[in-house]
């Protein structure tokens, strides 16, 4: 059997799972009893995992290293130990994980060498007090550790340091945070998204990239596989239009690396003309897919549509990035002369309206109602209709109104949502709404004419 077969691979993963239970449960016990009994410190300080007293020798042992590299993998991979949070939001937790270094002295040194390959830390410093909160919630980055403790923390192999020269802020105390390296190009989008939403903010800010391996001996050679350096230094190429940016490290970065990086930096921004029409496409694509009754394609083309106007959606969670670059006069073909926001706006309604098809389509009424009456709400907000009874006229949008059609799609499509759940009121309430936006289409017309009869 070799290693470098896949099929061979995946066997010695398959076996080392199934192993992996049995010596866990019978021979050494539960990993999260353990966890408990030990109250493992610092879960991500690595620096802080003691070593353990010699014990006897485990059954677990005889398994060739292979087989035992295997499952170290298995057990403290990022992804093994990531907790899923509604709207896409993760956090992490080694707990149980990081029972394995109290098990067994030869285990300690064999699972710290694999968990020291697998989570590779990023210290981030910014001048930015709010940085942690926005960073988390807009960017859905996973915060390890921040403040005193993250200053403190010294196992990290890259450090980022986010300055503001000659500004107000300049001498302020830094903020530090520390994530994975696995969400380093989540925290670089964010970033991205920060210098679109406030055009020019870059252009105060520096950039201080510094390697270090941090876990070599001093009086030895420091060392870091080039593919390290590369996923380290890489993601911050989505960062554009900086003061200034520093490279330096021990050891020291390679200079095709650090090119690489300034060359991707040096790439401008998509025009918004550019993000609308990759929008459109994509919007397009997933029409395509919807007509073909892949609902699930059509989706996931609708969310790539989003992103690509730098509207991020995480489940239910929508982030809106780059208003102010969109607020100009559009210069390029087949926009010319029109406003950047009202085609963005126009289109964002089309995509809610194919979404709450598509979501009809598959029968999810209560995602159909989620998002039709988000952009409903927002309607109702324009014409006062959130707060008091109005004629259905009165609710509708001035005729000039980009997405005008589609809004009233948006009306019918979640009133037949809410039929679906036996909320008949609120259906006929949105149905009137909806005629008035379609007066000539029959089946709104013979559909509010039913709940009419049923109703009165």
């Amino acid at each position: 059997m070799s290693l470098e077969d896949p099929e061979s691979t995946e066997s010695l993963l398959d076996l080392g799972r199934s192993t992996a239970k049995y010596y866990w449960e019978a021979s050494l016990g539960r990993l999260g009893s353990l966890a408990r009994r030990y109250s493992l410190p610092g879960y991500y300080d690595t620096s802080m995992m003691a070593q353990p007293s010699p014990s006897s020798p485990s059954p677990f042992l005889e398994l060739p290293p292979e087989i035992r590299e295997h499952i170290y993998r298995i057990i403290l991979h990022p992804d093994a130990n990531r907790l899923h949070h509604p709207d896409e939001y993760t956090d992490y937790s080694y707990r149980d994980a990081l029972a394995l270094f109290r098990l067994n002295r030869q285990i300690w040194y064999e699972a710290r060498k694999v968990f020291r390959d697998l989570n590779v830390f990023v210290r981030i410093e910014t001048p930015f007090p709010n940085a942690r909160e926005y960073v988390a919630f807009e960017g859905h980055v996973p915060i390890l550790m921040q403040g005193e403790r993250a200053a403190r923390f010294r196992d990290w192999s890259l450090s980022a340091s986010i300055g503001a020269p000659q500004t107000p802020i300049a001498e302020s105390d830094p903020h530090h945070i520390v994530i994975l390296l696995d969400d380093l190009e989540k925290f670089a989008q964010i970033w991205l998204y920060s210098d679109l939403s406030n055009p020019g903010l870059n252009r105060f800010l520096s950039l201080k990239l510094r390697l270090r391996d941090p876990y070599t001996p001093e009086w030895e050679d420091r060392r870091m596989p080039k593919s390290l350096q590369r996923r380290l230094i890489a993601p911050f190429g989505t960062v554009k239009n900086l003061r200034q940016v520093q490279i330096t490290g021990d050891p020291t970065p390679l200079a095709s690396i650090e090119a690489d990086m300034r060359a991707e930096m040096a790439k401008p921004y998509p025009s918004p003309e550019q993000c609308l029409v990759e929008t459109t496409r994509l919007k397009d694509a997933g029409n395509t897919e919807l007509k073909a009754g892949r609902y699930q394609a059509a989706l996931d083309l609708y969310t790539q549509a989003w992103a690509a106007m730098f509207i991020v959606v995480k489940g239910r969670a929508r982030h809106v990035h780059g208003e102010a670059y969109f607020a100009r006069e559009l210069r390029e073909e087949p926009y010319v002369g029109r406003s950047g926001q009202l085609e963005r706006l126009a289109l964002r309604i089309q995509l809610v309206a194919s979404t709450c098809l598509a979501y009809l389509k598959l029968g999810d009424w209560e995602e159909v109602i989620f998002w039709g009456m988000r952009t409903i709400h927002m309607f109702q907000q324009m014409s006062g209709a959130d707060e008091r009874e109005v004629e259905p006229q009165q609710e509708l949008v001035p005729d000039n109104f980009p997405g005008r059609l589609q809004i009233g799609r948006i009306y019918y499509r979640t009133a037949m949502a809410y039929k679906n759940c036996k909320d008949r009121d609120q259906a006929k309430k949105l149905l009137r709404v909806a005629q008035a936006y379609m007066p000539n289409d029959v089946v709104i017309r013979e559909e509010l004419a039913s709940y009419t009869l049923k109703l009165g």
